[in-house]
């Protein structure tokens, strides 16, 4: 009876075992040969330890998996806010050159937990250098969404721009998901115009004219910005950014100026909405990429949900004057 005990116990500790362990495969575009078999393996490594830092409630453990200082970090950072996991045994996906002469694989699918402890289906996009060291871990835009932008690029440059543009971008949502300012500090410039809209009731001059809902605005610097997010931060276990779709516009006279208009959805411990966010980066610098302006603007201009802004009030590339 003890052996069956005992055997029961190895088995079922060997399916766990099992369950946890991810086999990464790289697919399309790159050929065989030892840096290949280094990203494949390097990739199942980190998979398989979310898997295991997630079913032992512990944090990350980096020991045996080539990546860099600050991804650790970064993606520790993001462990931390919102814990997940990979429940694919074998992955397989298409490796991608990057803009700066490195890799990156996307739509990894994983499982993250929302505020309320339940599963939410996510992917992970992984940027790694020449050598193939984990260098990013971001939550990825929709495939959809990634390969819209990349094939409305013009040319060379231009989709060079665009990939390089996309990225950040899910930095910026991700920075949101782990509460990272420190990289929004970095990536709004000094002088950053950040607008905020939001919706309120005036009265109509008519005493008996129908309330009327319009969207009033509030500028902020970049530093009072940041204070405020800082608190928010602070105040809520929980924030979940996601870009439901995402245009990209090229600036038709300014070399470098991208308008990035993204409808979001946000969502925290305290707080829920859904609206536009207009961002103006400045890429004349690749290595030190800057936003100029932030908006916010709400999606729904009433209570009830039935009503919302209109497509020419939408904050766009053309509204503002550049030199």
């Amino acid at each position: 009876m003890r052996k069956t005990i005992l055997f029961t116990i190895v088995l079922l500790a060997f399916s766990i075992a099992n369950a946890q362990t991810v086999k990464f495969m790289v697919g399309e575009g790159l050929s065989e040969g030892p840096l290949k078999d280094k990203i494949s393996s390097n990739i199942s490594l980190l998979l398989t330890e979310f898997n295991k830092a997630a079913s032992g409630s512990r944090s990350l453990d980096f020991s045996e998996i080539s990546i860099t200082p600050d991804a650790a970090r970064s993606v520790g950072n993001l462990w931390r806010n919102r814990p997940f996991r990979c429940d694919e045994a074998v992955v397989v996906e298409r490796i991608l050159k990057t803009y700066d002469n490195g890799w990156q694989v996307r739509d990894i699918p994983i499982e993250m937990k929302d505020e309320y402890g339940n599963d939410v289906y996510q992917e992970l996009v992984i940027d790694m250098n020449a050598s193939g060291t984990v260098t990013l871990i971001n939550i990825a835009i929709g495939a959809h969404l990634y390969r819209k932008i990349m094939e409305d690029g013009s040319q060379v440059k231009d989709l060079r721009q665009r990939q390089m543009i996309l990225d950040y971008v899910e930095q910026f949502r991700t920075s949101y998901n782990k509460k990272d300012l420190d990289f929004l500090k970095m990536i709004f410039s000094d002088d950053a115009l950040i607008i905020t809209g939001r919706v309120v009731k005036k009265n109509g001059k008519d005493r008996a004219a129908v309330m009327k809902n319009e969207i009033v605005y509030k500028k902020q610097t970049k530093t009072e910005y940041l204070n405020n997010l800082q608190r928010v931060f602070n105040r809520n276990d929980y924030i979940k950014v996601n870009f439901d779709d995402v245009e990209v516009t090229k600036h038709p006279s300014i070399e470098g100026y991208y308008g990035v208009l993204v409808k979001q959805g946000y969502e925290s411990t305290t707080y829920s909405d859904e609206g536009y966010v207009f961002m103006l980066w400045d890429f004349r610098d690749e290595d030190h990429p800057q936003i100029h302006v932030r908006t916010w603007q709400p999606y729904w201009i009433d209570d009830a949900h039935t009503r919302v802004i209109d497509d020419s009030e939408i904050i766009n590339i053309n509204s503002f004057k550049l030199k």
